[in-house]
């Protein structure tokens, strides 16, 4: 690996084919090469979220321009939705539907634990929801939600589910025809190893429907999903320009997530997320998320004594490995570590090795 290995929880390392195609000459959004590309870019998406049977939408962006597609596209002023708070994700996307006038409640669950199901089912049994949100792995916490219990209760209530696998889609097994939320979305620079700036969407052929019916009422103009459907269906057509580099260096990098197999990508991201934690439990330190929701995708790991910054320093310096604080408060308080993309046993287990000498001397 040449420089420094990323482990934060996003963006990942990419492969030497992908870094290549990023320093190709340029060329334009409405060339004829990538007109020919960009179909079997939105089938390789359509593979990679196991969306078969709906429709799907890839443009650039990031997960937040995903995430306001979403609420866009599902509410309208003075709408009830329920949002399952489990982190910093959690919050931004409560924050986005009051943006749009939605009257929004939070089921707010402890920071590093998961949503409970049960909870779920109570409150939307209770009050009315157009609309249920949740984040399938908050990478402020590291705790991975039951989701396909969680979108289970939503469709049972009636109410419409969105699905935040950001940092999830490519390295956790998320099945959108077989969890059949109505919406769900990723970014490029996680589990997929590509460079950050594309945005992946992934809609049931029944949300199309209604997102169809609803034109003229989607309060967004860059993030509305039908504006984006005539370059979907016609990629010569022209909407907004795109990032071409970033879409090119995709379409290779989900060629590699389908030649290793989905399947078996879920199984060396599980793999290496326990060679990492056990590690890290190994040499006395608490993981954040609590046991059973730990996300395969990224751990968060408390620090003695505010000792993050430390931690960081050291291992970017001596062993050229970047990981990420915490968030907000949390900043000094512990470390996440992205074990996402195309690390592999033999990375994650050098991570065991240099953390262990980094944090020797600060205790546990």
């Amino acid at each position: 690996m040449e420089g420094r290995l990323l482990m934060v929880p996003g963006p990942t390392n990419i492969s030497a084919k992908v870094r290549e195609i990023m320093s190709e000459p340029q060329i334009g959004h409405t060339d004829a090469d990538f007109v020919k590309e960009f179909p079997e870019t939105l089938q390789l998406a359509r593979r990679a979220f196991k969306n078969s049977k709906g429709y799907q939408y890839v443009f650039t962006g990031t997960g937040t321009v995903g995430m306001e597609a979403a609420v866009a596209a599902t509410v309208e002023e003075g709408d009830r939705v329920l949002v399952i708070n489990t982190g910093y994700f959690g919050q931004r996307m409560a924050d986005i539907n009051k943006c749009y006038g939605a009257r929004v409640e939070e089921l707010t669950f402890p920071f590093g634990g998961a949503a409970d199901p049960d909870s779920v089912r109570r409150m939307l049994t209770k009050e009315k929801f157009k609309a249920l949100y949740v984040t399938h792995v908050d990478t402020g916490s590291s705790a991975c939600n039951p989701i396909g219990e969680v979108v289970s209760e939503a469709k049972k209530a009636g109410v419409m589910a969105i699905v935040d696998g950001v940092c999830s889609v490519g390295g956790i097994e998320l099945d959108f025809d077989r969890m059949g939320a109505d919406l769900a979305f990723t970014g490029s620079q996680k589990a997929l190893a590509a460079p950050p700036g594309a945005v992946l969407i992934a809609v049931s052929a029944s949300f199309q429907a209604l997102l169809e019916a609803k034109r003229g009422r989607i309060k967004t103009y860059y993030a509305n999903l039908l504006n984006w459907k005539t370059v979907m269906d016609e990629p010569k057509m022209y909407f907004a320009t795109h990032a071409v580099q970033v879409l090119r260096a995709l379409r290779q990098a989900l060629r590699e997530v389908d030649a290793e197999g989905l399947e078996a990508r879920w199984r060396r991201h599980a793999s290496n997320a326990k060679t990492i934690r056990e590690g890290v439990e190994e040499k006395g330190f608490k993981l954040v998320a609590e046991a059973n929701f730990r996300a395969d995708t990224v751990s968060g790991i408390w620090t003695p004594d505010d000792a993050a910054p430390e931690i960081q320093m050291r291992l970017r310096d001596k062993h050229k490995m970047d990981v990420a604080r915490g968030l907000k408060e949390n900043g000094p308080k512990m470390i996440r570590v992205g074990h996402l993309g195309n690390l592999t046993e033999k990375e994650a287990r050098s991570f065991v090795k240099a953390f262990g000498e980094s944090v020797k001397g600060l205790g546990a």
